[in-house]
């Protein structure tokens, strides 16, 4: 007569797999820190018609237009200003000082229209963007001053 071996349940052993979940969980901790999320408000292009103003003095409108070989600066109906590209960079420090040189002529202006050729990329968009809006400079007494030049940015596709 045979005899059947009873098998004894034996238990799980779940400390390696703990460990590994305790990990796991600190990696994921640690690593969503550093995203960062930033959100860039925009403005659409107004759609033409609508009240005229009723100011004596006409607005003034400021483009600023994003080419493959320069950045221009226009007034919505001619090129006022062209800022060729230094190697393969735009010079966005250029536009900001020219930027703030109308800024200082129209200091109720806070609107300007951005407008993007098709094949430029997100990240250089954002870069003049962020031209658009800040200038920083340094001041005579070796202080660096970062002053508010168009906070509302307007995107639409360049002609």
């Amino acid at each position: 007569m045979l005899k059947r071996r009873r098998h004894e349940a034996k238990d799980l052993e779940l400390t390696t797999l703990l460990n590994i979940l305790i990990v796991l969980v600190a990696f994921l901790l640690l690593s969503a820190v550093f995203s960062k999320v930033t959100i860039q408000e925009l403005n659409m292009p107004p759609q033409g018609g609508g009240a005229a103003p009723t100011v004596n003095k006409p607005p003034v409108t400021i483009e600023v237009v994003i080419r493959k070989d320069a950045l221009e600066i226009g007034d919505g109906k001619i090129v006022t200003d062209t800022i060729p590209k230094i190697g393969q960079e735009y010079n966005i420090k250029e536009l900001s000082q020219r930027l703030k040189l109308l800024k200082d002529n129209n200091m109720d202006k806070k609107d300007v229209i951005l407008l993007v050729e098709p094949d430029i990329d997100y990240a250089t968009m954002i870069s003049v963007m962020d031209g658009v809006k800040f200038v920083s400079f340094v001041t005579a007494n070796d202080k660096k001053r970062t002053i508010t030049l168009f906070p509302n940015v307007t995107v639409g596709d360049a002609p």
